[in-house]
């Protein structure tokens, strides 16, 4: 729910909006928060990649949870734009990294303004590649141990570290740049996870972020692109890259059709 305005006490610098009594998600048991978070992702989404206008500052705070159960984002006082082929390319993107698809994603980088057009990709498909692939593994060991006591634990920061100087490493040695509402972005997606995570340790971002990134696609692009973009990659052996289990696009769709996600926003 966002909160209706009240436009005749708003001026250009002075919001006035909807007074709403409600709890902080972050706040409330592990139960809710496991069955509102999907939602918050799937209303960032819409706004990102539909709308091109998003919250930009959904801290805990701007979060409630009002007496009927809806999840409700309040304090529109930091927003941004996105352009519409930026998230188009988003969409793709989101697609391209849960398929593993690292040709697809470099494509999406330049897209995205990450990486200039001429950037040698031959180069720097190599690391990426071996990156993807510790990713992979990391994930893995992750799922076969996540119930080992610290040990465990501390093993997988330590694999997850050396991984994160190896993306250091690609970022210092090619040029990548960050748009700046990339950095918005960001920020609001680590407050999300960060909010899941309390509800459900496991709780993974991407594949919560994946069924309405393919639904998008596929109203972009149409069934037959995004098929072809999974097809592809698969093809190509890419699948193979990430061995932990990939959310399907089409069952991913079929949810869309039966209308689990009709209450976004």
């Amino acid at each position: 729910h966002v909160p209706a305005v009240h436009w005749g006490h708003t001026a250009r610098k002075v919001l006035t909006s909807e007074w709403i009594e409600g709890e902080q998600l972050a706040k409330c048991d592990r139960q809710t928060i496991n069955a509102l978070i999907s939602v918050g992702v799937d209303a960032f989404l819409a706004q990102l990649l539909d709308v091109g206008f998003f919250h930009s500052d959904p801290h805990p705070g701007n979060l409630l949870v009002d007496g009927s159960g809806r999840l409700v984002l309040i304090d529109f006082g930091l927003c941004a734009e996105v352009d519409q082929l930026d998230g188009r390319a988003l969409s793709k993107a989101i697609v391209h990294l849960m398929q593993s698809d690292v040709e697809g994603l470099l494509d999406d980088c330049v897209a995205l303004h990450f990486l200039p057009e001429d950037v040698d990709r031959e180069a720097l498909l190599v690391p990426m590649r071996n990156i993807f692939h510790k990713g992979g593994e990391a994930l893995i060991d992750m799922q076969q141990t996540r119930h080992v006591e610290s040990a465990g634990v501390a093993a997988r920061r330590a694999q997850f570290g050396a991984i994160s100087r190896d993306l250091n490493q690609v970022f210092f040695e090619f040029p990548f740049t960050v748009p700046p509402y990339f950095a918005l972005i960001t920020r609001a997606l680590i407050v999300l996870e960060g909010i899941a995570v309390t509800g459900d340790p496991d709780f993974d971002l991407f594949r919560a972020a994946y069924p309405y990134a393919a639904r998008h696609a596929a109203k972009v692009f149409g069934v037959g692109q995004l098929a072809s973009f999974v097809g592809e990659a698969s093809k190509q052996g890419h699948l193979d890259l990430l061995k932990a289990p990939r959310p399907n696009p089409r069952e991913a769709l079929r949810r869309s059709a039966s209308g689990s996600a009709a209450h976004v926003l």
